[in-house]
């Protein structure tokens, strides 16, 4: 069965208003062929683009993402026509989306707590949903490239043991398999609305971070630069910032990775 019927595909484009929305059976990396695309489908913007398989599928730095058959794995492409966030402000779309995937989830799982562990990765029961990947390419104009997996009706038990024990599927919370359309549909939707909440600045977002923030109260480790800093975390601040207690004082960090939790 197609995951991602060509009428589908038509409806999404024509209510999020994107040039071209797009499935193939199989990729590398839905993130990977816009970026090596990114000439042609500088014509066709808004671009979204999912794959039915991802081979390779990767995170942050140089994480792989370990994604099957079922899983949600999409790379959608703006430019600064059709984002309304200024381009200085681009890496901050990284959490507006984080907010807009917790938002999709809850509306298929009312009742299931989603938390947003900053910067980019959704969970769920203590284990990942979901990964965002926001990367840009500059020629021939700058573009924003969301790349993003969700564990849909995907079975994690071929996985690595250690995907397995810190990875969860919306199937295994659910009970049931998931029209992945619908599921794109969702997020597109909630990202442009957070998109243009938050054209002026993050203040909009503020609580609704802060009320999903996994890290909240947690001992955490943050590796930014070069510095690694350990302390208690304090949620996210206006402007997007991780807040950590930390023995020197409350440091705010704008960027880095959380290495312990």
């Amino acid at each position: 069965m197609d995951a991602f019927p060509e009428a589908a595909l038509d409806e999404i484009a024509r209510t999020v208003g994107a040039a071209r929305v797009e499935a193939f059976a199989e990729l590398p990396s839905t993130s990977r062929y816009t970026k090596e695309n990114a000439d042609a489908i500088s014509d066709i913007i808004p671009y979204v683009v999912a794959a039915q398989r991802q081979t390779a599928g990767r995170g942050r730095g140089e994480n792989a993402w370990h994604a099957t058959d079922g899983a949600l794995t999409f790379t959608a492409v703006f430019d600064q026509d059709h984002l309304p966030i200024p381009l200085l402000r681009w890496p901050q779309a990284s959490l507006m989306t984080a907010v807009a995937v917790a938002e999709a989830l809850e509306s298929l799982l009312p009742d299931e707590a989603i938390y947003v562990k900053w910067p980019n990765d959704i969970y769920s029961r203590g284990r990942k949903l979901c990964g965002i990947l926001l990367e840009r390419t500059e020629s021939p104009r700058p573009l924003l490239h969301l790349g993003i997996g969700v564990n849909v009706n995907n079975s994690l038990e071929g996985a690595p043991a250690e995907v397995r024990e810190r990875a969860i599927s919306l199937v295994e919370i659910g009970g049931s398999e998931f029209f992945l359309p619908d599921l794109l549909l969702a997020i597109l939707q909630r990202m442009q609305a957070n998109f243009k909440l938050c054209a002026p600045d993050l203040t909009p977002l503020a609580d609704p971070w802060r009320s999903r923030c996994l890290l909240f109260g947690r001992k955490v480790e943050i590796q930014a630069g070069e510095q690694t800093i350990v302390g208690i975390c304090g949620g996210i601040d206006n402007s997007g910032a991780l807040l950590v207690d930390a023995p020197g004082g409350v440091q705010r960090i704008v960027a880095g990775v959380v290495t312990r939790f």
